[in-house]
């Protein structure tokens, strides 16, 4: 019983403290996989079936959490979802190493709710590098990307045939009629770069002349600051190789000014650099 005082008149009502206790979500975390390997490379080959569970007789929304190490990266860390009594989710989740991790065993911590998962990890060595392609396995970032088919890692997959494009490789920015855009790659030492090839989409279906990229620049990080090294124009082929003078650097990207199909977008399907 409590009173409230208004216009002078004093009024008085009743109230029932709320008993109800908020329940906490019943969740369930389980994989597909007991353990994952990977390698130390930026584009992710490995990963695990992420199964978040309501285990309860309400539906609920709930989050799930991937919890890696400084030596990991993975391509969820968080999943959001409403969840019906009983359903399961299943997210795929990809899982690499940081270029220069040593092989060893880690683990990435899965939580939702109450439910906690260790997911062992086993790094692989490093693959060795037979061809000499400096950009094979450094890190690649791009100015944007048009996810989830056409990854930055995609243009330094190893694989140079246009044929696979839209499948298992290339790169596409994701700002379609905007230019500039660019495509970098960066080393963990500083590297001797002379040579620069970049394979840009030509196949029976996309030939280069239509689809590919037109007008482009080399350029390399000197303290900082990117520096032209090379330029190309009205390109129409499939593969342009550029030589340039050598440079000690810790990165080299492509500043892509145009392609042939107008005002759309960036398209590479492989980018390399070699000492010369």
């Amino acid at each position: 019983m409590w009173t409230v005082v208004a216009g002078g008149l004093v009024l008085l009502a009743s109230s029932t403290p709320a008993t109800a206790e908020r329940t906490r979500p019943q969740l369930a975390l389980s994989t597909d996989v007991s353990t994952v390997e990977v390698l130390p490379q930026p584009c992710p080959r490995s990963g695990f079936e992420l199964r978040f569970k309501n285990a309860g007789a309400r539906a609920v929304y709930a989050d799930a959490f991937v919890d890696a190490p400084d030596e990991l990266r993975v391509s969820r860390e968080v999943v959001t979802s409403y969840l019906p009594a009983g359903y399961e989710l299943k997210i795929r989740v990809q899982v690499t190493a940081v270029v220069g991790t040593a092989p060893g065993e880690y683990a990435l911590a899965l939580r939702a709710g109450d439910a906690r998962l260790s997911l062992p990890v086993t790094v692989l060595p490093a693959p060795e590098n037979p061809t000499g392609n400096l950009a094979r396995f450094a890190t690649v970032v791009a100015s944007s990307e048009h996810l989830p088919v056409y990854p930055a890692c995609g243009a330094t997959d190893g694989d140079r045939d246009s044929a696979h494009w839209a499948t298992t490789t290339g790169w596409n920015d994701g700002t379609r009629g905007l230019f500039p855009d660019w495509l970098q790659v960066s080393f963990a030492t500083e590297e001797t770069v002379g040579r620069v090839d970049l394979y840009t989409l030509n196949s029976t279906r996309y030939p280069a002349a239509r689809y590919g990229l037109r007008d482009w620049d080399v350029q390399v990080d000197s303290g900082g600051q990117w520096v032209t090294v090379a330029q190309v124009r009205g390109n129409t082929a499939g593969l342009v190789s550029t030589a340039f003078p050598p440079v000690l650097t810790k990165a080299v990207r492509v500043l892509a000014l145009a392609s042939n199909e107008g005002l759309t977008y960036s398209r590479v399907v492989e980018l390399e650099a070699y000492p010369g």
